[in-house]
């Protein structure tokens, strides 16, 4: 861990007055009793892995929120996949309050977050993508709640949805998850900016599968929740920016490809919850539906009309659903 002080941060380059361009010092800020928590013997030391690729936009204020953060034990690994726009250039200006950074070829985002972890020593991991950003006293916040309850297998929070600017878009909250309304809802309902892996539980079941680049985030948490109790913490915890570049935006196809495969290995998992096992046909059947719908919009007629096939398949009798029809074709 390097320890130089974050009040030697170099200004940003650029100039607005919102997080974290800023060099705000949230020391100044804690109340007494956050003061007294940092200068426990058993505080966490936490990882935090930056995977990026061509984000040279917004790198510096994820490295940024990071840093300002001014948490005591924090590690900071950006692992950049060779980008050819300004990247290398903003990892060398934090050079000296990054734990470790590389920018070379890799096998892609999953395999970034895996280096990171990897390298990474914390009893806490998390990783943060190089357009995302962190709140004030969000390293603080997950450290207290997971030393009140070490046994968590991971812990969330509520985020904020940004623009291009940092301009707040929307802020988001999310009940306590399981496996069956994670894959009842088909997409994961937690912001991954917002998550926090308990490490024991991390090498337990696995790092992140590096033939997913897509939904890798939600197998992980179908991983964790089939033996481990998630922790909410009631507080804003990230920013998720959305911007026509995302590779939500621009990957849907291979999206739905990999949560197929995500869903068929779940629910042929023996060791996931019994009330999965119940459930499987209803599981499948709502999600073909929900991937048809996804393809017809987004004018995939032919993966559309498949998925309505396997829908009926899972489930025939919706075809007598005539309400569910409506809103399907509504929609």
């Amino acid at each position: 861990m390097k320890n130089r002080s974050v009040k030697q941060l170099p200004s940003s380059s650029e100039e607005k007055d919102i997080w974290p361009y800023q060099n705000k010092y949230p020391d100044k800020e804690l109340s007494l009793h956050e003061s007294e928590f940092l200068l426990r013997k058993d505080l966490p030391v936490i990882s935090v892995i930056t995977p990026s690729f061509n984000q040279g936009e917004f790198i510096e204020q994820t490295i940024r929120s990071v840093l300002l953060q001014n948490y005591p034990h924090v590690e900071y690994f950006v692992m950049d996949g060779g980008s050819t726009d300004n990247t290398k250039s903003v990892l060398e200006k934090y050079s000296s309050w990054i734990t470790e950074w590389e920018s070379e070829d890799d096998k892609g985002q999953s395999h970034a977050i895996n280096k990171g972890f990897a390298r990474s020593s914390g009893d806490i991991v998390a990783w943060l993508n190089a357009d995302d950003i962190y709140l004030p006293k969000t390293l603080l916040s997950v450290a207290k709640a997971m030393i009140d309850h070490p046994s968590a297998g991971f812990s969330f929070g509520d985020w904020n949805e940004i623009d291009s600017d940092g301009n707040i878009q929307g802020t988001f909250s999310s009940e306590s998850p399981s496996v069956l309304n994670l894959l009842r809802a088909v997409k994961s309902h937690l912001a991954q900016p917002a998550l926090f892996f308990n490490r024991k539980a991390l090498e337990d079941i696995g790092f992140v599968d590096e033939d997913l680049h897509m939904v890798m985030d939600f197998d992980l948490l179908l991983r964790l929740l089939s033996k481990y109790e998630p922790l909410q913490v009631n507080e804003i915890l990230a920013s998720y920016r959305t911007h026509p570049e995302t590779k939500t935006n621009t990957m849907g196809s291979l999206a739905w490809h990999e949560r197929e495969i995500v869903f068929r290995r779940t629910i042929s998992n023996k060791k996931m919850p019994a009330d999965v096992n119940a459930s499987k046909k209803e599981i499948m059947g709502v999600f073909f539906r929900r991937a048809a719908y996804e393809h017809i919009c987004s004018l995939r007629f032919l993966k559309g009309f498949r998925s309505i096939f396997l829908s009926l398949v899972y489930n025939p009798f919706q075809v007598f659903d005539s309400g569910l029809w409506f809103k399907f074709i509504r929609n």
